[in-house]
């Protein structure tokens, strides 16, 4: 199966629409490293040769912001490079909340369903404003402030509640599972989000979702390990399905706990010599499987990868997406900022993801229709082949 994200769904942790669409790309992140920069007047004076010639002929509305924006937006997408983007302002600060696994929001996940008028709400966030309201998943969103979105088209409704939340708060007419109606008022606040989830299987055998590697992800990881260990463990799987990625310290932290001594990660930056990183010779000697599929991207790819390369683990699924680059995200003068390819990473061995991906031991695929459970997290155990054969493979060391 190659299912990518559903764009049906909206998280609404994030105030602006860059949902789901630049976690995926990053594995280093910098707001203080500023390059210097050979002007050419002839290009600058054409650039704002341009930016006159609209300014005194166009006849419509415009914003010159917009046309700024736009031009360094057109000069990034011109380097063909889909990790590399430009970020407004706004966007700038939601995204340097994301790396810390925090967003402002009041944290439901939503989608709209065949059949179904209003708009569904599939998953509610700890601690979040609507988790603290009592806002329970599979309720219905019909009322917007008074306003009733019951046959809104999905955009509409979404675009909506985010200009409420934009605006501080909203009310929300929901319909429950059981039929109950209320109208429940909200206020956005930061939401803290756990990358690491875990828990015991079949009596011994340790579950590990890693979400993300972003903030907080090698601390829960080591912590989930140890209290599973505690609980009998004598095995794990690691799930990266679906994972975005994240920061490379928090990628390597995971690896050389793991990890006998020796390279795990090697970085190749422009004018630059080779980065290596080494692990100690500490490790964790259990038997160990990793769950990908083909959204599993960088950060994510690289753990496999090196576990595989290592021997360590059996990797089990789907072959991955193959991103090969890293990235910094560098603010401008104004707080916007550009995300840009700097560097070339390879596996332990050498070997370059880039376009190719990592290749599972053991190919196991997934049709569509569970493949959309487990994105939202209700693929029953026992329904998950992939987490089965895993299961079984850890079966096999241990016994």
């Amino acid at each position: 199966m190659k299912k990518k994200l559903d764009l049906s769904v909206v998280i609404f942790l994030l105030v602006v629409a860059i949902l789901g669409t630049f976690t995926i790309s990053y594995m280093f992140f910098s707001d203080s490293w500023i390059p210097t920069y050979v002007k050419n007047d002839e290009e600058i004076d054409k650039l704002t040769e341009a930016i006159n010639l609209i300014q005194s002929h166009y006849i419509g509305d415009y914003n010159r912001e917009d046309i700024i924006d736009g031009a360094i937006a057109g000069m990034v997408a011109s380097l063909n490079d889909q990790w590399s983007f430009y970020l407004t302002a706004e966007e700038y600060d939601s995204y340097y909340q994301n790396l810390k696994n925090q967003y402002t929001g009041i944290g439901i996940v939503i989608k709209k369903e065949a059949g179904k008028e209003g708009i569904v709400i599939s998953s509610v966030y700890k601690n979040s404003p609507a988790y603290k309201a009592g806002i329970m998943p599979e309720s219905i969103i019909v009322g917007v402030d008074g306003v009733d979105i019951a046959n809104m088209e999905f955009s509409e409704a979404s675009q909506l509640m985010k200009e409420k939340i934009m605006q501080g708060g909203l009310e929300l007419e929901i319909v429950d599972k059981y039929g109950v109606r209320e109208t429940v008022a909200l206020v956005p606040s930061v939401v803290q989000v756990d990358p690491i989830s875990y828990r015991l299987i079949e009596d011994d055998i340790g579950l590990i979702t890693i979400e993300n590697f972003d903030a907080r992800a090698s601390l829960q990881f080591i912590s989930a390990i140890e209290s599973l260990i505690e609980l009998g463990a004598k095995g794990f799987v690691f799930d990266v399905r679906n994972n975005p990625g994240g920061q490379l310290r928090e990628l390597l932290t995971m690896l050389d706990y793991l990890l006998p001594e020796g390279t795990i990660f090697i970085s190749k930056t422009k004018g630059e010599e080779p980065w290596v990183e080494r692990s100690d010779s500490r490790n964790l000697n259990m038997p160990m499987t990793v769950l990908i599929n083909s959204n599993s991207y960088s950060a994510a790819e690289y753990f496999a990868a090196a576990l595989q390369e290592f021997d360590w683990a059996t990797v089990i699924g789907e072959k991955t997406t193959g991103k090969g680059y890293a990235q910094k995200t560098i603010k401008l003068s104004d707080e916007s900022a550009v995300h840009i390819s700097i560097s070339e990473y390879f596996t332990p061995k050498g070997k370059s993801l880039a376009g190719k991906g990592i290749i599972p031991d053991i190919e196991v695929e997934m049709d569509e229709e569970r493949g959309t459970l487990l994105y939202y997290g209700k693929l029953d155990i026992i329904d998950d082949d992939q987490l089965q054969r895993a299961i079984k493979v850890l079966r096999e060391k241990t016994e």
